[in-house]
């Protein structure tokens, strides 16, 4: 009885010695494996300044040109109003803008781009009440976009003028989207109010004939 307990105390310690020693050697496989594979480098974008004149400088202007047709087209007075708004706040915007860029010596672009081109001559086309829905709804995609670009720029620029101005006119942008926002609510439940009073009269003109 004895001959088998120590035997199987012999062969216990044999098992947590072949346990540990194996441990051992899978834990110095895996340090040396760490040790052999590179590091990997985490990259971290950081916005150019001459990116951000650019964009703002194309989207600014673009807003300008967009307000200025719409003081003239559009049918609704809210939107005439909120195109002129656009038309005085950019303007300024523009201006500051291009005496921060002329000290950095950052070409500042002349026309607004080949999208925001064919967006001004797809309003051209248009008139009245779809005019004013297709000019809004630019103007609230269009201040998205600006209001992403702005904020990214008043965290990441490293130019602290330019940095400045972009977080100054963050507020300005996310008041013109909230705006543009609402005028397309507007836009959308007149054009809806009228397609139901149309339906009404059509099945009110149908009943008659029956």
């Amino acid at each position: 009885m004895k001959k088998i307990m120590i035997f199987a105390g012999c062969l216990s310690i044999i098992l947590y010695t072949t346990a540990c020693n194996s441990g051992n050697e899978k834990q110095t496989a895996e340090v040396k494996q760490a040790a052999i594979e590179p590091k990997k480098v985490v990259e971290v974008t950081v916005m150019d300044s001459k990116e951000f004149v650019e964009k703002a400088a194309k989207g600014g202007m673009a807003e300008v040109e967009m307000g200025k047709l719409a003081v003239k087209n559009a049918k609704d007075k809210e939107v005439k109003n909120f195109a002129q708004m656009m038309v005085d706040d950019h303007t300024k915007a523009n201006n500051e803008l291009k005496k921060i860029a002329t000290k950095q010596n950052i070409t500042v672009p002349t026309s607004v781009g080949e999208e925001n081109t064919m967006m001004l001559n797809d309003l051209k086309k248009k008139t009245g009440a779809e005019f004013d829905k297709a000019y809004i709804k630019h103007m609230v995609d269009g201040h998205k976009k600006m209001l992403d670009l702005f904020e990214k720029a008043s965290t990441e620029l490293k130019d602290t003028e330019l940095k400045n101005y972009a977080a100054t006119n963050v507020k300005t942008i996310q008041m013109h989207y909230d705006k543009a926002t609402a005028l397309e609510s507007k836009l959308n439940a007149t054009s809806s109010s009228k397609m139901n009073k149309m339906d009404d009269k059509m099945n009110s003109g149908s009943m008659k004939s029956h």
